[in-house]
């Protein structure tokens, strides 16, 4: 973990989610990147994780599978800053994406989400 406590969460969406989340993000002064804007294509679940990771960050994803992913590199001593699987929702609902996305960061520090996997519906308001 870090040298002390984290607050705010920094955000990396996969390239499942489209670019314009980390975008917006980003706009309202939160720290994200995009796998997409990244060109991170093809990537497994594994890759991005430890992507995330190396960057403090946090994976947001439609992907149900990432959670095997992150009690993979738990089961492997290795840490993560959490993983955020949210259903999939299609570019017309992107509003309700960053929503509760926002809800999300307003919700839960770093440190509440460090080695956590959590879904984004709970954060719907």
């Amino acid at each position: 973990m870090s040298d002390g406590p984290r607050l705010f969460i920094a955000l990396y969406t996969d390239e499942l989610i489209s670019a314009k989340l980390a975008e917006d993000l980003k706009e309202k002064g939160y720290q994200a990147e995009s796998a997409q804007a990244l060109r991170h294509f093809n990537w497994d679940d594994p890759t991005h994780l430890a992507y995330a990771a190396e960057r403090q960050m946090a994976v947001l994803t439609f992907d149900h599978r990432f959670k095997f992913a992150a009690d993979e590199r738990i089961g492997n001593g290795q840490d993560h800053w959490g993983v955020i699987i949210s259903p999939e929702l299609s570019l017309d609902q992107y509003a309700i994406l960053l929503h509760w996305t926002l809800t999300l960061l307003d919700k839960l520090t770093a440190d509440e989400l460090y080695n956590a996997v959590v879904y984004l519906q709970q954060f719907r308001e």
